[in-house]
């Protein structure tokens, strides 16, 4: 009697816990033949703010910082209504939006940032208003502490314990709060500037 065919063993992978981040580009915000652009009148308007304050000292190593604005404030206007746009079309079913502070950084060269969180709140993110070139990627790490003891996993199928992305002009970025990051050195003779964010949902 011929032995029976076992049917053929199939091996499947779900993924667990994975971390989403989202990007997206505001054009409207960069490019305008008729009328000064959100950010070059915002560069014109941080340059103004830098001479009067001096700078709140966090995770900044050298460069400037602001203090807290409330998303009211009028020169932040344009760009919170973009958050929230953006974050109504995420997919986490978002209900409400609060976004309870932003802040200006610049970093000019050799500047950073070190390695932090923003745990307490929802949402975390980041808009990049003037990036000269080498002026320092941000770089997230694995959120997992018991995964980045694993070598073998971390580096085969990680890709590794950190993922830097290179920001552009325009580009906003949302993660969860939770996500350790850090901004690298700036190699650039031309400061950079972005805002960055807090979401609560």
């Amino acid at each position: 009697m011929p032995k029976k065919e076992l049917p053929r063993k199939v091996i499947r992978q779900e993924n667990l816990w994975p971390t989403p981040y989202w990007y997206t580009n505001i054009w409207e915000f960069i490019r305008s033949e008729t009328r000064v652009t959100f950010n070059e009148d915002f560069t014109g308007w941080v340059q103004g703010q830098m001479e009067k304050n001096k700078s709140v000292i966090k995770s900044n190593r050298g460069g400037w910082q602001s203090d807290l604005y409330s998303p009211d404030h009028v020169e932040f206007k344009p760009l919170v209504e973009q958050i929230v746009e953006v974050c109504q079309h995420l997919p986490l079913n978002i209900k409400q939006i609060q976004i309870p502070q932003l802040w200006v950084n610049v970093n000019k060269k050799g500047d950073w940032n070190t390695i932090h969180q923003h745990g307490q709140y929802t949402l975390a993110g980041t808009y990049y208003v003037k990036v000269p070139e080498d002026s320092g990627r941000i770089v997230f790490r694995d959120p997992r502490p018991a995964a980045i003891g694993n070598k073998f996993m971390v580096d085969r199928f990680d890709k590794g314990e950190f993922f830097n992305i290179k920001p552009l002009e325009g580009m906003l970025i949302i993660w969860p709060s939770y996500l350790d990051h850090f901004v690298e050195p700036s190699n650039s003779d031309e400061e950079r500037i972005s805002i960055s964010f807090d979401i609560n949902t």
